[in-house]
Parts: structure tokens; C-alpha cells; sequence
């Protein structure tokens, strides 16, 4: 089957959620050698690394809306492949009308926090996300969670979505880091000895006032334990010196696994999220992690982390304290997670994406 995938969000160098998401799947799917022949789609001046195997890249040599209106008439006129998986725009399986599309699901962010997102994402999404519902031959959902929300917004028929989660990659996993490579991260990302660990993009979405005044709660109590915010700046997000924090920046995917070994714990306390990768990725590396009770989070975390609301301080403050303090409370959450993320793997996850693919070869 001749398909092509929106690869722009795995092409970047700074990959957030959807971009992982994107990258690890086709990766999965280079390495396994299939009999698909994968076109990825990306924007001008991008570049793809990724194992040799069936796939090329094909740029479409514009950006912005300009970028999908091209890829959307690449499809009508030239019909180049069987059937376009739009990994991340809402725009073209809304236009798209000559060839099958399948279209991933990640969140509705936009209808239950609309604050959280620039104005003109709002108005974006809003425009294009009832019609790529309607016109996608099928829907990919990244969670139970997220597919719920589809159905109970829109009423999309159940039959047109199916789940197909995330997945922590292979080299998140426990390992003892060596005292020089310690030093490295450390000067690398200004980390200090002890610390609990924010990962994600820095944004409004992620609750991280909350977590900043948490932290500041217990900040006597735990005076070693410094709090650690790692990730690419958002939109609207300002963080402004306070004492105990460390602004660590972007981490590269080559040290996420050593970050997450090094922290006490994983702290994500995010308003909303379609499924959340980094506290699977925590769990996976054997990581303590405390988080939402709030959209997808227990969903992907089960009995495996400390489940909080993320609007209450107090109980976020008495949570990481309870994690900082007790070594029983972090072995038994270690143990518990890593038995969680082994639910969770990417070969699954391709599997059920091929399977949905192809019914419509």
C-alpha cells in the first residue's frame, strides 16, 4: 500500500508530543520492514533521519497554510498514493476529497481550555476540526480519553474511531549513570544534585504556577531538592527567577532517559492532556510520578503514580513532599511503573495503525 504521512512534527529537531508520536511510529515501521511504501510529507528546509528502508521523503517547498494547500492539491491532481494519514493537520482531511484519509486524534484542548492556546489556534481548530471529523474515513485516537471526548463533543460515531496509544520508547529504561556523564548533564542543563522534574513544553496548559507554588509549600522541607522545569518555551508562559527553581531549557532525546533516572520524581500536574507522554516515559525509566487526575493521566498512569487534581496546591505540596521524604513511598511507585509502561509499546501501537490503514486499500 502506497501511503502518505504528515511528517513535518517528526522532521523537527525539537520534537514535542506530536512529533514523538509521528517519529516512533514510522520508525517502528521502517524497522519492521513492512510492505507499505511511505511518502513522508514535510515542509521546505526539513530533513528526516530515520533507518534506510521503504520510505521517501517528499517536500512540499512551502510553509504555514501555504504548505497545506499545496499538500491538499499534490493529493486532488496528482493522486499519488492510496491514502493520506494526517498525523497532525486538520486542515486537509477537511479539503481532501479524491483520496481515502485517516486523521490522529490527540486532544480537544481548544473546546474545554481555550485560554491555553494562542487565538488564532483556537479559531483554527475550530474551523477545520468539525469537518476533518466528518470527512476522514477514519479517526485514530490517541486515547480512550480523547476518543470519548470526540464522541461526546461531536457525536462522532463510535464505529469511526479507534484507540491507538503511545508508547515510551526502548531507551527509556533504569540505568546507573556514571559520575562523569552526572557531571556533564549537570553543567549541560544547570541540574543540581537532588531534584523533582518537570518535562514538557512550557505553556499555560501544564499548570506549572500551580506547581511553582507547591513546590514553594514544602521548599523549607525538602531544602535539597530543588525543583527542575525542562522543556522548549510555549506561548504565554513566563517563568520568573524563583528561588529553588532551575529553568534546565530544551532536553535532547539522546539524555531524556538520564534526566528522568536522575530525578527524584516526575512532577506533571497538567490541566489537560490527550494522552501525556512524559509520565509514561518516568514510569518506564522507573521514576516516581505524581500527576493529574484530569483527562487522559490515569488512563495511561493507572494505580502505577499519585494521582492529584491539578488545581489543588496543597495536595500537590503534600505530595511531593510524601515523595521527596520516603524512600518506601518511591520504591513501591518504581516498581508499580515499571510494570505499567510495559502496557504500553510501540510495535502494538503499529499494529493496530496498519490494521486500520489498510481497510481502506
Amino acid at each position: 500500500m502506497r501511503i502518505a504521512i504528515d511528517f513535518r512534527e517528526g522532521a523537527k529537531e525539537k520534537r514535542a508530543g506530536k512529533g514523538e508520536y509521528v517519529w516512533q511510529l514510522v520508525n517502528t515501521w521502517v524497522v519492521a520492514d513492512l510492505n507499505d511504501e511511505l511518502l513522508l510529507v514535510t515542509e521546505r528546509n526539513q530533513k528526516i533521519e530515520l533507518p534506510k528502508g521503504k520510505w521517501k521523503q517528499v517536500t512540499i517547498p512551502l510553509s504555514g497554510i501555504w504548505w497545506h494547500l499545496g499538500t491538499v492539491l499534490w493529493l486532488e491532481f496528482l493522486r499519488p498514493v492510496d491514502l493520506y494519514f494526517s498525523t497532525t493537520s486538520l486542515i486537509i482531511p477537511s479539503l481532501v476529497r479524491s483520496i481515502k484519509t485517516v486523521t490522529t486524534l490527540f486532544d480537544f484542548t481548544v473546546w474545554r481550555f481555550p485560554f491555553t492556546h494562542l487565538p488564532k489556534a483556537v479559531m483554527l481548530e475550530k474551523l477545520f476540526m468539525p469537518l476533518a471529523l466528518k470527512y476522514s474515513n477514519h479517526l485514530v485516537a490517541i486515547s480512550e480519553f480523547t476518543k470519548q471526548e470526540a464522541i461526546t463533543i461531536f457525536h462522532t460515531p463510535e464505529r469511526k474511531i479507534s484507540v491507538t496509544h503511545l508508547a515510551a520508547g526502548a531507551q527509556f529504561q533504569p540505568m546507573s549513570v556514571s559520575p562523569r556523564t552526572i557531571t556533564e548533564l549537570q553543567q549541560k542543563y544547570n541540574l543540581p544534585a537532588k531534584f523533582i522534574l518537570y518535562l514538557g513544553t512550557l505553556e499555560p496548559r501544564k499548570n506549572l504556577n500551580h506547581l511553582i507554588k507547591a513546590y514553594q509549600e514544602v521548599a523549607s522541607t525538602i531544602s535539597e531538592t530543588k525543583l527542575v522545569l525542562a522543556g522548549a518555551k510555549g506561548w504565554g508562559q513566563e517563568q520568573p527567577p524563583t528561588s529553588g527553581v532551575v529553568l534546565a531549557g530544551y532536553i535532547e532525546d539522546s539524555d531524556r532517559p538520564l534526566v528522568y533516572n536522575l530525578a527524584t520524581a516526575l512532577v506533571f500536574p497538567s490541566l489537560y492532556e490527550g494522552f501525556g507522554l512524559p509520565p509514561l516515559e518516568a514510569m518506564a525509566c522507573g521514576t516516581p510520578v505524581i500527576t493529574s487526575i484530569a483527562a487522559s493521566l490515569p488512563e495511561v498512569v493507572g494505580d502505577a503514580a499519585i494521582l492529584i487534581s491539578p488545581t489543588n496546591v496543597n495536595k500537590l505540596a503534600e505530595a511531593i513532599r510524601e515523595v521527596v521524604l520516603s524512600q518506601n513511598l518511591r520504591e513501591s511507585l518504581r516498581t508499580k511503573g515499571l510494570l505499567q509502561a510495559k502496557k504500553f509499546n510501540w510495535v502494538k501501537t503499529l499494529s493496530l495503525t496498519t490494521t486500520i490503514l489498510h481497510k481502506y486499500e
